[in-house]
């Protein structure tokens, strides 16, 4: 499964990236999230591998991020793996002038066992999720609203 989603940010590219990499701040905007640690290099950087605590419809989920490429403030790609779910991220920033920048980020997902029958069921909640993520940044970086809750 493979879709694009696009937001327009009322913010200066520099200050988004300087809020999409601070992985302190990723519970304000990445709703679920509980908690997140680096398990394998440094904090930020290609290679690098963050587990992270999620609890996403009901659900408890272990997810595993991998920066695979950051050519910042351009691009940002990763890679989450968790039971029967690979996902590829490909994000992309476009300054549109000093105060806007257009986010658009490329999802590919691979699913084995029980995943690949959940996403013939539920083909639509991923994207869904994807726009969910990319509004709950907008509004984060907007607005101050933060998804964080305890």
């Amino acid at each position: 499964m493979k879709y694009k989603t696009e937001i327009v940010l009322n913010k200066s590219r520099e200050d988004v990236i300087k809020i999409f990499e601070d992985s302190s701040l990723l519970p304000h905007w990445q709703r679920g999230l509980k908690r997140s640690r680096v398990i394998q290099g440094k904090d930020g950087e290609v290679g690098t591998k963050r587990k992270l605590y999620i609890k996403m419809e009901g659900q408890s989920i272990k997810m595993t991020e991998t920066i695979t490429k950051k050519n910042l403030p351009e691009e940002w790609h990763g890679t989450y793996t968790s039971n029967g779910l690979k996902s590829i991220q490909k994000n992309y920033f476009e300054a549109l002038n000093e105060s806007q920048t257009r986010w658009v980020s490329y999802s590919e997902f691979e699913f084995s066992g029980f995943m690949k029958l959940i996403s013939k069921l539920l083909p639509d909640i991923f994207k869904k999720r994807s726009i969910v993520v990319q509004q709950d940044f907008k509004a984060f970086i907007e607005e101050g609203k933060s998804v964080k809750t305890n």
